[in-house]
């Protein structure tokens, strides 16, 4: 007869301090020391993902001017960058709602966009809106987070079922997203993606712990999962949330420069209820048994498969030795980290910002004498390929798994069944 327990029984565990909770990283890490985990021995566990996610949008709505002064703002500018007012006209209410996207770059803020003002944001810094109303009127504000009626993050297509690897097998350096610097030619390096087997689709493939209107976590803040994202398909799931600026952690989130511009970031978790074995059965024991293809760079014809076991295998921090850098006379990567993450002194790089470090080993590639960080070499068609490049940080989503474990034992995280199941299209069309 086949093991299972009602959601109702595990938060009752969860109220009398009795649940087991692992998060997917202790579970795989159990595994690999030899122990078997049964049913027994496990009520939740909690799944993550981080990386960049270029589906998001601010939805913002805040007072400009007093009522009946103004007819509505048809402009809106925040730190720069150009956003939708509306659907809403507010008519004569002095009140504007608008949504900005995260990849938006700003107009006057060089290396700036949407994902960049959503981190100053919620680090309560203040931001700067320049507003036009339809009577040509221009209103300028200085506002903070605690200052706007409604803030919210969502989401359209996010903790895609892990993504792809990219080769550039064209005999030129490409711009693109997949890249910090111009992605070198003839099949010479690869960049991936995905968070391997933290994934919460990966753990859950037929989508019986979650679904709409299930509880997850956003950057850190309690958020809902409002259905499947766009461009989703069944081999390929993913999903569009929505959650409040407030209790967000800046750590989470921000902006990554790539050669094309730049993404936003996010991170998401999702705890999974161990309702019975197939649920168990289901969650990923290993990186290497989670498949990872790789694409070419122009055209994202598949050309290869490898596993994220061959691209992580439990190395996820990066590692910095200032000594390095005293007798360097020129630095190859002080102005070259995508996140901003190093700090700087007397013209050298003296520490690195942990909560704005993405552990993706551009500085490693750049310079291996100062930053230690095995980024692997991938077999392909016979040849050592270097990866020199991720582009979702494990030990971030690691961070987050363990936090959502931590606010469920508090009981701070709500444990609830979905509404619906998520259906998804069978391809893409």
């Amino acid at each position: 007869m086949p093991k299972k327990r009602k959601l109702s029984e595990i938060r009752k565990k969860v109220e009398n301090g009795s649940a087991i909770i692992l998060t997917a990283q202790e579970l795989i890490d159990q595994v690999s020391e030899g122990k078997t985990v049964k049913f027994e021995d496990v009520d939740i566990v909690t799944t993550a993902t981080k990386g960049l996610m270029s589906g998001l949008m601010g939805i913002f709505s805040f007072r400009l001017s007093p009522p009946k002064t103004l007819r509505k703002f048809t402009e809106v500018d925040i730190n720069g960058i150009p956003t939708f007012p509306g659907p809403c006209p507010n008519e004569y209410l002095g009140i504007v709602d608008l949504i900005i996207y995260g990849t938006t770059q700003s107009q006057t803020i060089d290396n700036y966009c949407g994902g960049s003002l959503f981190r100053d944001i919620v680090e309560g810094k203040q931001v700067e809106i320049l507003a036009k109303s339809a009577e040509g009127e221009t209103i300028k504000k200085e506002m903070r987070l605690a200052d706007m009626q409604f803030a919210k993050l969502a989401g359209t297509r996010q903790a895609i079922k892990n993504y792809n690897a990219m080769i550039n097998c064209e005999t030129y350096n490409v711009d693109t997203i997949f890249s910090c610097l111009p992605f070198s030619p003839n099949k010479s390096e690869i960049t991936f993606s995905g968070c391997g087997a933290l994934n919460p689709f990966q753990n859950d493939p037929e989508f019986e712990s979650f679904g709409v209107g299930s509880p997850v976590l956003v950057n850190g803040a309690l958020g809902y999962l409002m259905g499947p994202g766009t461009r989703n398909y069944i081999e390929k799931p993913n999903m569009m949330t929505i959650a409040p600026f407030e209790g967000m952690k800046p750590e989470y989130m921000g902006a990554f420069k790539t050669s094309y511009g730049l993404e936003p970031i996010c991170s998401l978790a999702v705890p999974i209820p161990i309702l019975n074995e197939k649920i168990l059965n289901n969650i990923v024991k290993s990186d290497k048994l989670v498949k990872l293809t790789i694409l070419s760079l122009v055209g994202r014809e598949k050309v290869g498969e490898i596993t994220y076991g061959d691209v992580w295998d439990n190395n996820f921090l990066m590692k910095f030795n200032p000594d390095a850098c005293k007798n360097c006379e020129e630095c190859k990567a002080i102005d070259k980290c995508p996140t901003n993450a190093f700090i700087i002194k007397n013209g050298m790089i003296s520490a690195i910002d942990r909560s704005r470090c993405f552990n993706c080993g551009n500085c490693t590639h750049l310079c291996p004498e100062a930053f230690d960080l095995d980024l692997k070499l991938v077999s392909f068609e016979d040849t050592a390929v270097p990866i020199v490049l991720r582009q979702s940080d494990r030990y971030g989503a690691i961070k987050l798994a363990e936090h959502l474990k931590l606010m469920i034992l508090k009981g701070e995280f709500p444990l609830r069944k979905p509404i619906s199941k998520l259906q998804f299209a069978q391809t893409i069309k």
